[in-house]
């Protein structure tokens, strides 16, 4: 019965996240149960994308050594002169075998929620940051609400993860790349809104919140990037 409640929650929440998240909001829900779904949910699905993405580079990693498969075929038509065939192919036979399956999968079952824990800390750090640079954060306990309601729009976000997984189909795969982008964006301002709607906050400052992580995350990544080119090319000029 309360899986069926949880299910109607998030369609709520999915197709009228502003009045579904306001009534979570009014609920106060507390961060140990909402972290607990959110690990179980979430980090399940997590750990099952882990196993097919695993079970991906185990199939596709003999073609990878033996220059076959439809990528490679790309590469050797495009091939530059001054590569000699052969050294690339005594190249690519040399690499290491992959270790034994079993020794793997173990761990990206752990990984699963492990990464899951770590997305949700960075977000909720990223986020609240950001909508306390846009004067949304409610003063009172104002890092507790912001974590739960990363946890409560992660949980919602179970329905973006459960579809990603269509990913891994061969063929509808790459035709539904679109829509798996388009959901992901989608879900990502979804948890703007959370955030807006826990501090009691305009639902635009959510949003804009989430546009924001984007913003500086990517300015971040940038000046990190510069830094390194800097870096390495000081020590080739050396």
């Amino acid at each position: 019965m309360d899986f069926v409640r949880r299910l109607r929650r998030f369609a709520t929440c999915t197709l009228h996240p502003v009045r579904g998240f306001r009534a979570r909001a009014a609920e106060a829900p507390d961060l140990v149960p909402a972290f607990g779904w959110m690990l179980l949910l979430r980090g399940s699905l997590a750990s099952v994308g882990g196993l097919l993405m695993l079970h991906a580079v185990y199939r596709d990693y003999p073609m990878l050594k033996n220059l076959k498969g439809p990528i490679w075929q790309e590469i050797l038509q495009r091939l530059p002169s001054d590569i000699n065939f052969e050294d690339l192919r005594a190249f690519v036979s040399s690499l290491p075998d992959l270790p034994p399956w079993a020794s793997l999968w173990p761990w990206v079952l752990v990984l699963g929620p492990v990464g899951i824990a770590s997305a949700w800390l960075h977000n909720a750090v990223w986020d609240h940051m950001c909508l306390w640079m846009l004067r949304g954060v409610n003063r009172t306990g104002s890092w507790r609400v912001t974590f739960i309601a990363e946890a409560e729009a992660m949980q919602v976000g179970t329905l973006d993860a459960a579809f990603a997984l269509l990913s891994f189909i061969p063929i509808a795969g790459p035709l539904l790349a679109p829509l798996f982008m388009l959901s992901s964006a989608y879900f990502w301002v979804m948890r703007g809104l959370s955030l807006a709607a826990f501090h009691h906050a305009p639902m635009w400052k959510g949003a804009a919140a989430t546009a924001l992580h984007i913003l500086l995350a990517t300015l971040c990544i940038c000046g990190m990037l510069g830094i390194s080119w800097l870096i390495v090319m000081q020590s080739v000029v050396a």
